[in-house]
């Protein structure tokens, strides 16, 4: 939950800052730069495009993210024998501080989430200039 808060946080603020993908979402010429940041971005994505993110998740949840080669360590390692960042090379104490540090950052992050989404529905703008 860490991990997708964080790219959420990320997303709501790069998409009300306005940084959008060039093109068209769909082939009908709805272009990205139509839909709406937050919940309004879910009710302006077309139906197929709501079903193509449902299993694009569904794919990565069951043949992507996952310990494909028994080697994990802890719940959430998801190197898979294929990057190696240099975690192995670390020290097992850094590796327990490194662990918490991203535990302690998914879990600012999804208060921070939780937050624009209150916010949102609030009406109450967080961003300077009220965007």
């Amino acid at each position: 939950h860490g991990r997708v808060s964080m790219l959420a946080v990320l997303g709501h603020v790069t998409t009300t800052a306005g940084v959008r993908l060039g093109g068209d979402i769909d082939l009908h010429g709805t272009s990205f730069s139509d839909i709406p940041s937050g919940f309004a971005g879910l009710a302006a994505v077309p139906s197929f495009g709501l079903v193509q993110m449902f299993f694009t998740v569904g794919f990565l949840e069951l043949f992507v993210m996952k310990d494909v080669t028994g080697e994990a360590e802890f719940v959430g390692d998801f190197r898979n024998g294929y990057i190696d960042f240099g975690w192995d090379t670390l020290s097992e104490e850094d590796q327990i501080r490194k662990r918490g540090i991203e535990l302690n950052n998914g879990r600012a992050a999804q208060m921070g989430i939780l937050g624009l989404m209150v916010h949102e529905q609030l009406g109450v703008s967080l961003w300077p200039g009220g965007i």
